[in-house]
């Protein structure tokens, strides 16, 4: 049975407020943490954690063929072929797909259900787990 899918993948609102409440609550730790180091540490890594732990608000395309060959492309440039690797997770609610091209480049893509359209994310969910099990199951090259 082949699986394709074609869908639109937004950055999604409710991991930026949990990524934003975590580093308010690294900040608001400062408040509680003894002497002078410690407070420092907690309002510098609150800091960086909101300034580099945010992921990116660009809008991607996320395509993945009948034969399990996934794409990501962003903005309208072409997208390079890209396979699911093993580690990505795969639960009722969340996708945290890694993805490998045939550079060796890695990236995870986080994604939750308001990421995408309603109606999509069955589909999508379904074609990530049938895309790696293709790539579990293809030979090694």
């Amino acid at each position: 049975m082949s699986i394709a899918v074609s869908v639109s993948v937004r950055p999604s609102r409710g991991l930026r407020f949990a990524h934003a409440g975590l580093c308010c609550c690294v900040l608001a730790s400062a408040a509680f943490c003894p002497g002078l180091v410690a407070p420092l540490l907690c309002l510098l890594m609150g800091a960086l954690g909101w300034l580099v732990g945010r992921s990116s608000a660009i809008a991607r395309q996320l395509d993945i063929s009948g034969v399990g060959l996934v794409r990501l492309t962003v903005y309208q440039h072409n997208g390079v072929p890209q396979r699911v690797l093993a580690g990505s997770t795969f639960w009722p609610r969340l996708l945290v797909l890694r993805l490998g091209d045939a550079a060796g480049g890695e990236q995870a893509l986080a994604l939750l259900p308001d990421s995408v359209a309603p109606p999509q994310w069955r589909a999508l969910a379904v074609a990530c787990r049938a895309a790696a099990r293709a790539q579990i199951n293809m030979p090694a090259v």
